[in-house]
This record gives structure tokens, sequence and C-alpha cells, in this order.
């Protein structure tokens, strides 16, 4: 059976994942709200940051964000991804977490966590079924152990709320009772899915592979030391959720002051916007992206993930540049990608030793650039929507190589394929240690070539610093 029971755990791959925290949509019942705690070697939060919920939707090294709430088929989901890729090494767990302000867990019907990859591959799945004066409740948690990552499900509630949960992991301090409680109990609105919550329409762990490592997901096994008498898995009580195909997160740039109301990001409606590509192959490949295309020439995003040889090359025929052409150093980078004038589908040619594979995004999937540090490696595309403001860029290369940062601008998403303004360029450099100011947004700010590690820190402009590159419209 696929339905873990509390205590089994299971394996899962390395690779992006989505996390539903469900359960079944019933008029009256009480609001859960869910959230993301990443701990560290010692089971605590190193602070305010390692709390991701759906006010501060991006953790800074962008490997967990929350991406928004959908519902359908009589189901209600908060969505969480967790890319375990870029999860910092100082990280060990990553709790999966909900909290219920307006009632118990006892009267939540059919509560769930369930995790998939993000071509729908469901990997683990867990439903509680003996909850009760519990406020705040541990579905699940993504661990570390031998090099590799696993899911547990946990099911540990807490009667006093946030508080008892805070006590646990709050470390020496770094986390408050009141900080938890405020981040994480107001409830996420309902927003709109690109694709309905439905059930889930087999229990089978499904055998496709999914996202690299492309070997598959495989079927999981129980937990070792599980006795006869327990099993790890059984029949579920209550439908689960598929993850919908294709999940735009939905975050706006940028997280709003604890308590401010959330809108759906009203610059996306700018965009040309579609569900993910994905394009997977092994070696050499030409692959044809079927999108309609708009006649503008508006950039997209192309995310490459490579499974054992970082070095790889995309190239559109008939143009000098490639998209790629470089190591990516965590086997992951994004790039942007102009397509034709003409509109219309799109040829891509890959080369990469091994397996790869490609996912082409609408710029609404940029990481928001908001007042802070995010950290990362290798190629990189944000959006910046906020005021003028210093960047401080550093980063690390023990092989000396290429690093260039540009930001695009434009009266509309079409302007943005035009000549970009370079703001950081080195060549033969190991060490990167620089300051440039930003305009006002609307921004793209892309790390175009770079084999580095970077950390990104965005401080707000000196008081005489000009707006300048503002614009109006594709974005406002």
């Amino acid at each position: 059976m696929t339905y873990m029971i509390k205590g089994a755990n299971a394996p899962v791959p390395a690779v992006p994942l989505r996390v539903a925290v469900g359960r079944q949509s019933v008029p009256g019942a009480p609001t859960v709200s869910a959230a993301a705690l990443l701990l560290d070697a010692a089971g605590a939060v190193r602070g305010d940051a390692d709390i991701v919920f759906h006010h501060r939707p991006v953790h800074p090294s962008g490997a967990v964000r929350h991406v928004g709430t959908g519902q359908g088929a009589g189901q209600l989901a908060e969505w969480l991804e967790v890319d375990l890729l870029r999860v910092e090494p100082d990280v060990q767990r990553v709790l999966i977490v909900g909290s219920c302000a307006d009632g118990t867990f006892g009267q939540v019907p059919g509560l769930y966590a369930q995790v998939s990859t993000f071509d729908a591959a469901v990997v683990a799945q867990y439903a509680v079924t003996d909850a009760t004066a519990e406020t705040a409740f541990v579905l699940g948690e993504l661990y570390r152990r031998d090099g590799a990552w696993r899911f547990r499900a946990v099911g540990q509630g807490y009667e006093d709320g946030l508080a008892g949960l805070t006590r646990d992991v709050g470390g020496s301090g770094a986390v408050t009772a009141a900080t938890a409680v405020t981040a994480v109990a107001a409830p996420a609105p309902v927003t709109p899915s690109p694709a309905p919550v439905t059930p889930s329409a087999s229990p089978a762990v499904p055998s496709a592979p999914g996202p690299v490592p492309l070997a598959g997901v495989g079927k999981v096994s129980p937990a070792p030391g599980t006795s006869s008498d327990a099993a790890p898995y059984a029949a579920s009580p209550v439908p689960l959720v598929s993850a919908p195909a294709g999940f735009v997160p939905a975050y706006a740039a940028g997280a709003p002051a604890v308590g401010a109301s959330v809108e759906p990001p009203s610059w996306a409606a700018g965009f040309f916007t579609f569900e993910p590509r994905v394009y997977r192959g092994k070696g050499a490949k030409t692959v044809t992206v079927d999108l309609p295309f708009p006649p503008n020439g508006e950039p997209v995003i192309l995310e490459a993930r490579t499974e054992e040889y970082n070095f790889l090359s995309v190239k559109i025929p008939g143009r000098e540049d490639d998209v790629f052409l470089s190591d990516l150093p965590d086997h992951y980078g994004r790039q942007l990608m102009v397509p034709h004038r003409k509109g219309g589908p799109l040829t891509l040619k890959v080369r990469n030793s091994g397996a790869w594979q490609l996912t082409v995004l609408p710029l609404s999937a940029a990481l928001p650039l908001d007042f802070g540090t995010v950290t990362g490696s290798g190629h990189e595309v944000f959006l910046r929507t906020g005021p003028a403001a210093e960047l401080k860029v550093r980063a690390e290369d023990p092989h000396k190589g290429w690093f260039q940062m540009h930001y695009h601008w434009g009266d509309t998403p079409g302007d943005l394929r035009r000549p970009a303004k370079r703001i950081v360029y080195e060549w033969n450099g190991r060490r990167v240690r620089e300051k440039v100011a930003l305009p006002s947004g609307p921004l793209l700010v892309t790390i175009d070539k770079s084999r580095h590690q970077w950390e990104l820190t965005l401080d707000a402009a000196a008081p005489d610093e000009p707006a300048r590159g503002a614009r109006k419209g594709w974005l406002r």
C-alpha cells in the first residue's frame, strides 16, 4: 500500500518537490494554514527567515516556497515547494506544519499531507486520523539520512498551539512564540489554481520517472525496523489530491508586511502566461517547444537541470549565442530565452553527456528580489518591483570563471528583448566583491554567466540615489 501511517518513513528523490497540506472542503470547518520550518542539526530554526508561510513566501536560499491555495473536487489544499537540490547544507530537516486558528484539528475533516514531483508523481502520502484538541500539527518532515532525503509521517500535535511547537524548535531564543504565532496562524486566502485540485486517480505510486534524476522514483518501501503488526502503509480514509500539473508559483515579488492583505500579483497580467513545459533527454537531442509564443518577442525563462554531467549547451538554431553554454555548478540554472519575433513554436538543440531536464516557464516564475539576502549558484533570473536600491554582490569560484549580471527594463514585456544594462562583469575572477545601484523597478535582474556560488544583498538606496530606469505600464 502507498498511504503512510504515523511514524513510517520512505525515500524521496532529491529533486524539486511539491507538498500539499490538504483537507476536505466542508463549510464551517476550521481553516488550516500551512508552513515549512527549516531546522539545523540541533533541531532548531536559525531565525525568522527559516519559517516559510504565505506572508513570507520564499526562503532566502530560494529552496522553499509557499505557492498558494487551491480547491476543487471537494478538496482544499495549501501548496509548498521544496527544491531539495538547493537546501542549504546547515539545514537537516524541513518540517511540514499546519496551524488552526479558529478551531482544533479534531474538527478538520480529512487532514493529510502529500508529497509529489513536479510531474505529479506521488512519492509519499499521509492521512491524519487521530487528531483531537490540537491547534498546531507537524504532519511530516523531509530529512537527510546517509546523503539522501526521506519523508517521515510525524503526526505530532500541540494542544497549546504554535507556542508549544516553538518551544521544541525555537532554539536559544531565535524565534519567539509570538513571532511564530503571528507568522503562521493567519490563514492564507484562497486563490485560483492554474489547474483544479482533483482526487488521486489511483492509490499506487506512479512508476513514471520524475524530474532529474531520471532513473525514476520507484516504489517506496516500509521503514526499517517497522514491526509486522504496524505496517507503515494503510488504505487512506480520505481522498487525496494530485499536484496540479504545471503549477506556476503564485507568490508576489517581496513578502508583504505581516497582517497585510494578500492579493494575486497584479503584475502577472502583463506577461505571456502558459503552463510550464517540461522536456527530458540524454545526450544530444533536438526538442520543439510547442507554445503559441506572441510575436512581440517577449522573453521566457528556461530552467535547466542535469543529473551527472553539469556542462550543458542549449542553442536556438540560426542564432549565434547559446541560451546555455556553461557548467551548472549545482546541476541547476535559469536563463532568459527570447523566442522568435514571428511567434509560434521554438526549436532547441541540447547537448549534455548525461541525463537532463529543461522547463520552459513564463516570466511570472522569476524569483523575487527584495530587501535582504538571497544565496545560490550559477545562472538565475530575478524580478525586482520596488524602489531604487543598492545591491551588494559577493561570489566565489575556485576555477576563476566568468561572472556577469544584467538588468532588463522596458515599457512593455516585449521590450525586454532589447540589450540590457550590464552591472557586474568579472573575467578570470575567483572572488567578486561589488556594490551596484539598481533603479526603481520593474526590472528583471539576471546572472548570465557564472560558475560561482553567490550571495546577493539588497539594501535601501541612498536618499540622493536617482530612480533611473523607472517605467510605467507592463508591471503596473
